[in-house]
């Protein structure tokens, strides 16, 4: 028996508040991790420390690839000519810096990591439960659909047959693979919705081509078997008459 073929793909969108589940895995996480031997506070603290100013930096700016890249370069001719400049100058600015922030002695503390993870938990929940209730689409063969509160307020009709992905933030493709669909006409000159905030949006996007894909394949082996059907009917028509013309 051949698997049945999916007539619709569900997803949901969700504010930027989705991307900060790191901060609420890393109160128990973390505090698992305190009590191993491997582990120290200090090396723990940085880490949340860096996941605290990735979640920040997520929910407040959108960092396109380009611009990510050029920062990064930016960093890097800084730090190599920090090095140098100590090396061959004696010049420890950079040096200073990285002395600064050791003497601030960051350690992980684990009522601060649970406490902010527990404060986030129920905004957390309120956002999934409202983004399924608000924010659902669901694309079938023929529509594009946008439900909120279980009717249908936005619906895209047949003209909606071809995608696109773009990631307009790398740091919320890094933290849940998310970026904007964007959705065109048959000719795909016409931009018909913008669709932002998609989790795992290269599993979406492959499903909903798929689901097209099938679409397309099912409407040309349609419309190929009804010009069979009508050339035959003609070719038949004409071979009566003509077996009528001989009697």
């Amino acid at each position: 028996m051949g698997t049945r073929k999916k007539s619709a793909v569900v997803f949901c969108t969700y504010p930027k508040l989705v991307f900060a589940w790191p901060l609420l895995a890393a109160g128990p996480i973390f505090g698992l991790l305190l009590n191993q031997p491997f582990a120290s506070a200090e090396v723990l603290g940085w880490i949340y420390l860096m996941l605290l100013v990735l979640v920040v930096l997520t929910l407040s700016v959108d960092i396109e690839r380009n611009h990510a890249a050029f920062w990064l370069l930016i960093f890097a001719v800084f730090f190599f000519l920090g090095r140098w400049l100590e090396d061959a100058k004696g010049f420890t600015f950079f040096g200073n810096i990285y002395d600064w922030f050791v003497s601030l002695d960051v350690k992980y503390d684990k009522g601060f990591g649970n406490a902010i993870s527990a404060l986030l938990v129920v905004p957390y929940v309120v956002m999934m439960l409202w983004a399924k209730l608000q924010h659902r689409w669901r694309i079938t063969h023929n529509e594009f659909e946008h439900y909120s509160w279980g009717r249908a307020d936005d619906s895209l009709a047949r003209g909606a047959k071809r995608v696109r992905c773009t990631y307009p933030d790398l740091l919320e493709f890094m933290l849940l693979g998310a970026g904007t669909l964007i959705v065109y006409s048959a000719t795909g000159r016409t931009e018909l919705k913008r669709i932002p905030h998609v989790p795992m949006i290269f599993i979406v996007r492959k499903k909903i081509n798929r689901l097209l894909e099938s679409t397309m394949v099912t409407a040309e082996l349609m419309e190929h078997e009804e010009q069979m059907a009508a050339s035959e009917e003609l070719g038949g028509g004409g071979g009566s008459g003509s077996d009528s013309d001989r009697l």
